[in-house]
């Protein structure tokens, strides 16, 4: 069983050695510095599964030392306690700001002292293993569905062209139809791939440009219901549910460029049809409070599993399972990304007794 490194940043040499023998008593491998340049300097050295670190220290205090090891990618999410002679309300408030895990305050309790470790690095190898998850998942899902979303509508488009062009294949109007229906529909859904990958690489590319950023802040939707109506009849159009559609809208101004008002609005409707059958209702309604437009989305669908927010990510599906065509993840991830840019939110939850519920808020511009 691997040992846990620890690295303890203490300037009093007498607690310095007395922490280090303990944390050996318990079977860990510790390392230790006497002021904070020396703690950071180790930390990067030996790359530690937890950090002790005093706040009162020369050179760098604490503090300075918590926010140099956040910065190095392979520590960021490494737990840290200060130990601190005084935990002043000032101290904990502070570090509790800049994201600290925990303080022991000297002279400490030893019990306290190896709980508090031992749960901080429970609590990490949980996050790794789930990380873990998550990337093999990610993995899996990318050698998984990047072929089959670009493949499978090529493979139409190939397959009934040739037979088409197979001059010893006899075929009627009805089957010419047919096939160029079916050539139209795959064509369509290639190009949608591509759209939504480029709207995906747009949006990471904008929040990386501040100068971009500071110009869309300023941009507004101004004829927010006219827009809605229009994106909302173009997604029940392309499945060919004209019918299903149920807009139950009002007139809004948004704090949102239009053009990204549109990609949201096309994400979250084409969702909602894709996930749900023929018939049944696609609900949209507009409600307005006092600082905000609040749209929902509600179809009768698979629906999502309950706290499944958090998990949106791109190459992310969800119940693949249960649908063949579930696309690449990137719909979602971009509206996400792009909500949260504009200080909007967006709420997702179960509509029962089946469906979904997507409620999408965004700034009311005056």
């Amino acid at each position: 069983m691997r040992k846990y490194k620890i690295l303890v940043v203490e300037d009093t040499k007498s607690i310095r050695e007395e922490l280090k023998e303990i944390l050996i008593f318990e079977g860990m491998d510790v390392f230790t510095a006497e002021n904070g340049n020396e703690g950071i300097d180790k930390a990067k050295k030996h790359l530690p599964d937890l950090v002790l670190c005093d706040i009162m220290m020369p050179l760098k205090d604490g503090f300075e030392v918590f926010v140099e090891i956040q910065k190095i990618k392979y520590l960021k999410h490494t737990p840290f306690i200060f130990l601190t002679a005084k935990s002043t309300v000032e101290n904990i408030r502070e570090g509790m700001i800049l994201g600290v895990d925990d303080y022991i305050t000297k002279p400490f309790d030893i019990d306290m002292l190896i709980k508090s470790i031992k749960s901080r690095l429970y609590k990490e190898k949980i996050r790794k293993k789930h990380e873990k998850i998550k990337l093999e998942t990610l993995q899996y899902n990318i050698s998984f569905a990047i072929p089959h979303e670009l493949l499978t509508p090529l493979n139409g488009i190939i397959g009934l062209s040739s037979l088409m062009k197979d001059a010893e294949m006899e075929i009627d109007q009805k089957e010419v139809r047919d096939f160029a229906s079916g050539i139209f529909e795959s064509g369509h859904r290639l190009l949608s791939t591509f759209q939504k990958f480029i709207y995906y690489t747009e949006v990471e590319l904008l929040l990386n440009n501040e100068e971009k950023k500071a110009s869309l802040k300023k941009e507004i939707t101004e004829t927010g219901k006219h827009e809605l109506e229009e994106q909302s009849l173009i997604i029940a159009q392309k499945f060919n549910r004209e019918s299903d559609i149920e807009l139950h809208i009002k007139s809004f101004n948004a704090k949102i460029s239009s053009f990204h008002f549109q990609i949201i609005i096309n994400n979250i409707l084409d969702n909602a049809f894709k996930f749900s059958n023929k018939e049944d209702k696609v609900i949209v309604e507009v409600e307005l409070d006092d600082s905000h437009v609040h749209i929902i989305v509600i179809d009768k669908g698979l629906g999502f599993d309950e706290g499944i927010l958090n998990e949106i990510a791109a190459f992310t599906q969800f119940n693949r399972a249960k649908m063949e065509q579930q696309g690449l993840g990137l719909g979602l991830i971009t509206s996400k990304k792009l909500i949260n840019f504009y200080e909007g939110e967006l709420v997702i939850s179960k509509n029962k007794p089946s469906g979904s519920c997507v409620k999408l808020s965004f700034l009311l511009a005056k």
